[in-house]
């Protein structure tokens, strides 16, 4: 287990600025892409893969602190920028979308970093064994099939969505993630992209359900890194535990301090922890 802990204040930032934001549109999914000019080609790109409800907009402040890799990120199918790519029915489906980007980068290897349920989709993707992907990031990421998996969230969110369809879906998840105020607080244009969010939130929540929607750990092989917040909920924190505990190529990264939404709130050490990701795949 390896803790990262908030640093002091820091001094002067590093001469190398990060590289301008690239935008670009692969197969309907909005991708951003920094990668320095003098990127060495012998090293990995990063792949980013937000969770439920969430975008790539998300890992901003952590992409711009990684500022001598490649790094990647997009909107998954049906989020934010890729609404109109339609919606991925299973996890699967994400998982070859996310090899689609990986693909578009022309990088030799990867490293792929999920964040929650992208980590669940980074994990289907590593169980088909594409020989480009090199190791995998996985924070507090649901497996079903692991032991004392709880997904109170999910339940909820479907409960509502039972009731009222997927808007309702997606309202409710986006105030258990980030209560009332802020969901009270967005513009309304705001609320309507997201409450339209609701098809792929309920999608993949159901997926997750069935049983191909855990990823078959067997079939993983890469190298692991799970990430845990310091101050996550018991249920989280368990999801990162077992999945070590299945894995014997996994290792754990716990954020001291950081709740679920540790890109979010600790971007330096989110970002410390995608470098860890990059070094366990040995490149």
């Amino acid at each position: 287990r390896q803790a990262l802990h908030r640093r002091p204040p820091p001094g002067p930032r590093p001469l190398n600025a990060p590289a301008p934001p690239i935008r670009a549109t692969v197969d309907g999914l909005a991708v951003v892409r920094r990668r320095p000019a003098d990127a060495d080609p012998d090293r990995p790109a990063v792949l980013l893969v937000h969770g439920a409800m969430d975008r790539a907009a998300s890992f901003g402040r952590v992409m711009r602190r990684l500022e001598d890799l490649d790094v990647v990120a997009y909107d998954r199918r049906g989020y934010a920028g890729s609404l109109g790519g339609g919606v991925a029915a299973t996890l699967a489906e994400h998982a070859a979308d996310a090899a689609a980007v990986a693909a578009w980068t022309g990088a030799a290897t990867a490293v792929v970093v999920g964040h929650s349920l992208g980590g669940t989709i980074g994990l289907h993707l590593a169980a088909s064994a594409p020989s480009w992907l090199v190791a995998l990031g996985a924070f507090e990421s649901p497996v079903p099939s692991l032991p004392g998996y709880t997904s109170e969230g999910g339940d909820v969110a479907l409960e509502a969505a039972g009731r009222g369809g997927p808007p309702a879906a997606a309202e409710t998840f986006y105030r258990m993630l980030v209560g009332d105020r802020t969901w009270e607080r967005l513009r309304a244009a705001d609320r309507e992209v997201r409450l339209a969010e609701g098809q792929a939130l309920v999608a993949e929540l159901v997926d997750l359900r069935r049983p191909t929607g855990s990823p078959d750990l067997a079939a993983v092989h890469v190298p692991v890194v799970a990430g845990a917040g310091g101050a996550s909920s018991p249920a989280w924190r368990a999801s990162a535990d077992a999945l070590v505990e299945r894995l014997s190529s996994a290792r754990l990264v716990e954020i001291t301090g950081a709740g679920h939404g540790a890109h979010l709130s600790h971007p330096d050490e989110f970002a410390r922890y995608v470098r860890a990701c990059v070094d366990g795949s040995g490149s």
